[in-house]
């Protein structure tokens, strides 16, 4: 019949007029309408080994684009699997649009295999989805389609991620009337006391500007994701700021006259000094955890502080102006100080001033020396996803920064493999849309055991892959954690002694993989690896009993 679709054919269109040309997932009954969907429409559906690397490769597509990453998983475990990758997506605010399988409704409170919708005597799948999402609606019936969409797309739109179930029958069941395509949920209009707030910023902005550093600018996630660096660089420039930023706004910072680092517990003495120094500081997309403001509480307190972003901050001294529209916001501002000044006032001179861990005593190269060496060889325009613990720590703390390259942590969960997924899924959405720069993954050998087979994944689509593996033989973090403060208690954090690069090179006849013992082969490697084609993998021995740059770490380690 004439204008007749299924609801998966439907909902796949939906997303494809919407610009989203890769999905992310694991196969399987209750979700293979939607696979087959996927492919009808022109969208590139990519099988994950696991649903939590899955849920990550969406989550790291939104983060590099701010288009909507789509995860796809069937019922039963599949969806438990997934629920890790959604609770780092809604803690991090990152809009992921996750469609789950069901059990077809015929059969649901009937016993049917993985039914998760008739609780108690099922599991409540709805219940668990509501907590680590903005939104989850049931498609009942195909008619509830169009409502479910608009739902997801407002939660998206509000920067949290979206759930839609799909039980199997209505993805397959035919759409009689096709509903008018959805159209983009547009920001609201300028709220008009935005902008006499953020003009009366400006007014505080240039009093404060006396000198050099008396004003900081601290960046976030949300300014990275926006690439609001050369907006943040102009401001600064007016001001004669310092810069600032919290881990995962790291990438927004360029080398220079008043870059003082990260903030937070892995970050540079530099960058509390600058704090502490300025008179007033802005926090621009950066939420100001714990994470991002370890060590800050009393400096900020002491400050005239303003915090600029969509979603609140979890600083609750400050003033707010909460916008959904950051960079018009940033133009703004940038608008009305230039207006206010003569121009470019000079930066203060800083020097970034780097946390000292003790020199390691096992032979192997420090952590340090190593990612000095990757930073050096790093291509100009690529984008590093480190993983969390000791590697990801070294990573925010001693890597170059540079003005072209995006830089990627998940530190909402801090669950482990969550870059190398991360990586693995913004590799394979460069194969999609020909975008061959080199994404480079940094995780130590703890996060390759969770979801290093993804490895796999990069191969099947010839991936512009190099994943550098920080071999230690232990969870770093757990050992360093037991060593500190459980001296007296055997550590259950080492592990027998893995040759990581050996095994994956009986595995994967086509992986060019290296073991690097020494700072000198780590250079010749890197030098080689980071300008080849296609996927690689480099494992470097490191010491399992190095305090890496966390300063609490460092501090109870001096005593």
């Amino acid at each position: 019949m004439a204008g007749v679709e299924t609801t998966a054919r439907h909902l796949m269109q939906v997303l494809y007029d919407h610009r989203v040309r890769i999905a992310f997932g694991v196969h399987g009954a209750n979700i293979e309408d939607m696979y087959a969907a996927a492919q009808e429409v022109g969208i590139t559906a990519v099988v994950a080994k696991h649903e939590f690397a899955a849920g990550a490769m969406a989550d790291a597509h939104t983060r590099m684009t701010t288009r909507p990453g789509v995860v796809m998983t069937t019922s039963g475990g599949g969806a438990m699997n997934v629920i890790p990758a959604l609770a780092e997506a809604y803690d991090s605010r990152v809009p992921v649009l996750a469609l789950i399988g069901s059990a077809p409704t015929t059969l649901a409170d009937h016993g049917a295999f993985q039914d998760m919708l008739d609780p108690p005597d099922t599991i409540d799948l709805v219940g668990v989805l509501a907590g680590v999402t903005g939104s989850c609606s049931v498609l009942a019936q195909p008619e509830s389609a169009a409502g479910a969409i608009a739902t997801a797309c407002a939660t998206l739109h509000r920067g949290l991620p979206a759930a839609l179930v799909i039980p199997k029958d209505i993805q397959s069941a035919p759409v009689a009337a096709m509903p008018e395509p959805l159209h983009h949920v547009s920001a609201r209009g300028r709220d008009i006391t935005v902008e006499t707030r953020l003009d009366a910023l400006a007014d505080r902005l240039v009093a404060a500007a006396v000198a050099p550093g008396r004003v900081c600018l601290w960046v976030g996630e949300e300014a990275s994701r926006l690439r609001l660096g050369p907006e943040i660089d102009e401001l600064a420039d007016l001001l004669g700021a310092s810069t600032v930023a919290s881990p995962g706004g790291r990438d927004v910072l360029h080398p220079g006259p008043g870059c003082a680092g990260i903030t937070g517990v892995m970050g540079h003495p530099s960058a509390h000094d600058a704090m502490t120094s300025a008179r007033l500081c802005v926090a621009l997309g950066c939420r100001m955890s714990v994470t991002d403001r370890a060590g800050l509480d009393d400096a900020l307190r002491a400050l005239d502080l303003t915090h600029i972003g969509c979603h609140r901050a979890r600083f609750d001294e400050c003033d707010e102006i909460i916008d959904d529209d950051l960079v018009e916001s940033v133009r703004l501002l940038v608008k009305l100080v230039a207006a206010r000044v003569e121009g470019p006032t000079d930066r203060p001179s800083t020097t970034l001033r780097h946390l000292v861990s003790p020199p390691t005593t096992a032979g192997r190269p420090p952590m340090r020396t190593v990612i000095d060496t990757i930073g050096a060889h790093l291509p100009p325009d690529c984008a590093v996803f480190a993983d969390a613990g000791n590697v990801g720590a070294a990573a925010v703390h001693h890597l170059p920064f540079s003005p072209h390259q995006r830089f990627l942590v998940a530190l909402g969960m801090g669950g482990m493999g969550h870059g190398i997924a991360a990586g693995v899924g913004n590799a394979l959405r460069g194969t999609v849309e020909n975008d061959r720069r080199r994404t480079v993954v940094i995780a130590g050998d703890g996060a390759f055991y969770m979801h290093g087979m993804e490895i796999h994944t990069a191969l099947e689509h010839d991936a512009a892959l190099s994943l550098v593996i920080l071999n230690n033989d232990a969870h770093g973090m757990c050992v360093t954690r037991d060593h500190l403060y459980f001296p007296n208690t055997y550590s259950v954090n080492r592990f027998r002694a893995t040759d990581l690069a050996a095994g994956l090179d009986a595995m994967f006849a086509t992986l060019d993989v290296r073991h690097a013992r020494t700072a000198d082969e780590v250079d010749e490697y890197c030098s080689e690896m980071f300008s080849a084609t296609g996927v690689n993998c480099l494992v470097v021995d490191v010491d399992p009993d190095e305090i890496p740059p966390f300063a609490p770490f460092l501090r109870k380690g001096s005593t």
